[in-house]
């Protein structure tokens, strides 16, 4: 399970809405100890300017900076979100082919540029797909 707070959901739903009809990406900061919980949402560029519409890459130096910041502040990158602007929040042969095990994968399919609908996956090694990860939204 993922624990996120309001606020940080608003968060990711802002940026998804403003960043229409285009993917976002981030980070999800956080504890993955007793229970997995988001306590910070680090937006990133989308470095893919070639298929903003559809794809979304992490630059690894941003990726290794925020990870540093992170441990800094006794936590670490325990996910990644991005956006899918109008299709379902299910991830994409993309998706699979590049996630890595052990980190959850939100993403929030935004419709219209309105209607947003949030689901989290956590990756599979042993089967090579994804498995669906309930979220928590508790304050």
């Amino acid at each position: 399970m993922l624990y996120i707070n309001s606020v940080r959901l608003r968060e990711i739903k802002d940026l998804v809405k403003k960043s229409y009809p285009y993917e976002c990406c981030g980070l999800l900061i956080g504890t993955n100890l007793s229970e997995k919980k988001v306590i910070e949402v680090r937006p990133v560029e989308n470095k893919n300017k070639e298929r903003t519409h559809d794809r979304y890459e992490i630059d690894g130096k941003d990726f290794v900076k925020i990870d540093k910041e992170s441990n800094k502040k006794g936590f670490s990158i325990i996910g990644i979100f991005h956006s899918h602007p109008d299709n379902p929040p299910l991830p994409s042969a993309y998706d699979t082919e590049h996630a890595w095990a052990g980190y959850s994968y939100m993403i929030a399919a935004i419709e219209d540029g309105e209607k947003i609908d949030i689901r989290s996956w956590v990756f599979n090694e042993e089967r090579k797909q994804f498995d669906e990860e309930e979220i928590s939204c508790k304050d």
